[in-house]
């Protein structure tokens, strides 16, 4: 009979720890793929602020894409300062709205009371005054300052309280740096009437 002979131990070791380092690593890489979709399922559910510094961008097929906004901020960025605001306006405008005339009659007529008004203004370079509601700087009648108040107007103003009906209109009108007209209208009506 013929005796076979024992394959050596020490092969057998060494296959064994072969397979055990790679199903090791093997392992390993599977552990590392698992939590690297747990990752990325989480971050669909919060999505990074695309905007943020340092945080990752959607990608697809392996390259960058932008993430759509629903609109368009409007805030200013500490980079970009607001846009000047260029616009001819009015800033504040005040002109009370009645008057009491005292009692008299058209022979004798008592004092008269004042049109009062102040204003001021961005971005004109005129400003008009003119009784009526018409555009101040088309009747042409008085030039004031672009910031004022009654007291600018080249003559005296007070409310003809016998000479036309209970209420009259006034008007101011800015002229901006490319023409544009910018007109503040009031009425001022009598309570004696």
């Amino acid at each position: 009979m013929s005796t076979q002979s024992a394959p050596p131990a020490s092969g057998n070791k060494k296959l064994i720890i072969t397979l055990a380092a790679v199903s090791g690593v093997l392992l390993l890489a599977l552990v590392a793929v698992v939590f690297l979709m747990i990752g990325q399922g989480l971050g669909s559910q919060n999505p990074p602020n695309p905007g943020a510094e340092g945080s990752p961008s959607a990608t697809l097929n392996g390259s960058p894409s932008e993430t759509p906004s629903a609109e368009p901020s409007s805030s200013p960025t500490a980079s970009t300062p607001p846009p000047a605001d260029t616009k001819t306006k009015f800033t504040s405008f005040k002109a009370p709205t009645t008057v009491r005339c005292d009692a008299g009659n058209e022979d004798n007529q008592p004092p008269k009371p004042p049109i009062t008004v102040s204003w001021t203004s961005a971005n004109a370079v005129e400003a008009w005054y003119s009784p009526g509601n018409q555009d101040a700087k088309n009747k042409n009648y008085m030039q004031v300052p672009l910031n004022g108040n009654q007291n600018d107007f080249t003559d005296e103003h007070l409310f003809p309280c016998f000479d036309q009906g209970p209420s009259r209109d006034y008007t101011i009108t800015l002229v901006g740096p490319h023409g544009e007209h910018v007109s503040k209208t009031w009425t001022v009506t009598d309570l004696s009437r």
